[in-house]
């Protein structure tokens, strides 16, 4: 492996023809590629195999966690923040040739990004006083995915009070979410997902704030190729651009914050990282003990 200062010492020393062949050697190991024997792998309903790969295509539930970290970006600077400990609950609720809705339900922890800790209280760059960090509960709500979708939504949390508008208040939400070409390299199947929010609390005046994610699926190609099967066991990369929450209180603040991360889509809770168990257990029983009865 060639390390960054190797490479531009080697350029300096007139080792940048053997550079540039390692490189582009290394690229082309990566390109994506067609297994013999899956030529049918392009011919398979890009939406269908994204709801098998996130979720399931029968109606029943799924689990999936997240471990990712945030950061804040002020002024050029990057400064860490916390550690997310996310669970995802969904359902499919309908599934057609052009649209599928899922029904989700998710919660998110901002953890201490040292200690693995809830966090309940934190100063925000460049604050004074400490603000409360809340738990996000989001759902059950409607997600709505076609190969290219773009659409206005109005936003309003199910659960009202200070705990929701601390998030998002009531507000009109500009979505756009898009499925991009799957690739293949070797036994690897992968599927991009993106979504971009606007939030408009007014829709006469700017946004008052924004969101950008960015989701890459991974599968086996040999079991993405099992079309029959309702699930295709996946994991994930996750990373996303977003405005400062109001619960943030970064008012006049020019920045926002970026997260990544890794999830994966699991069986049955016993999959569930250590740490996340914890918390639900603590926090959120019931999403550990009777997941379905959050649906209801």
């Amino acid at each position: 492996m060639i390390n960054r200062r190797q490479a531009i010492v080697g350029a300096g020393l007139g080792t940048s023809a053997a550079l540039l062949g390692s490189v582009a050697q290394s690229a082309n190991a990566l390109m994506p590629t067609k297994r013999s024997g899956t030529t049918d792998i392009d011919k398979l309903d890009k939406l269908e195999t994204m709801i098998r790969m996130r979720s399931r295509t029968d109606g029943e539930i799924s689990i999936a966690w997240l471990d990712a970290q945030r950061e804040f970006v002020i002024d050029g600077e990057i400064i860490p923040f916390c550690k997310l400990n996310s669970l995802v609950i969904s359902r499919c609720k309908k599934l057609e040739p052009t649209i599928a809705v899922l029904d989700t339900i998710e919660i998110t922890y901002y953890c201490d990004r040292n200690t693995g800790e809830l966090l309940e209280t934190a100063t925000m760059p460049r604050a004074s006083e400490p603000v409360a960090v809340p738990i996000y509960r989001s759902g059950p709500s409607d997600i709505s995915f076609n190969k290219s979708f773009d659409d206005w939504e109005w936003h309003e949390p199910k659960n009202k009070g200070e705990a929701a508008a601390a998030f998002a208040p009531p507000s009109w939400v500009h979505l756009v979410r898009g499925i991009r070409d799957p690739w293949v390299v070797g036994n690897d199947y992968y599927l991009r997902a993106d979504e971009y929010g606007s939030v408009y609390p007014d829709r006469s005046k700017p946004a008052s704030g924004y969101y950008r994610e960015f989701i890459v699926w991974k599968a086996t190609a040999d079991a993405v190729m099992q079309s029959d099967s309702p699930d295709v066991p996946s994991d994930y990369a996750y990373s996303a651009v977003s405005a400062f929450r109001p619960w943030m209180k970064m008012q006049g603040i020019e920045g926002h914050t970026v997260e990544n991360g890794r999830g994966q889509k699991i069986r049955s809770n016993s999959e569930l990282p250590p740490q996340l168990v914890k918390l639900l257990a603590k926090h959120d029983p019931k999403a550990l003990d009777d997941p379905r009865s959050l649906f209801k």
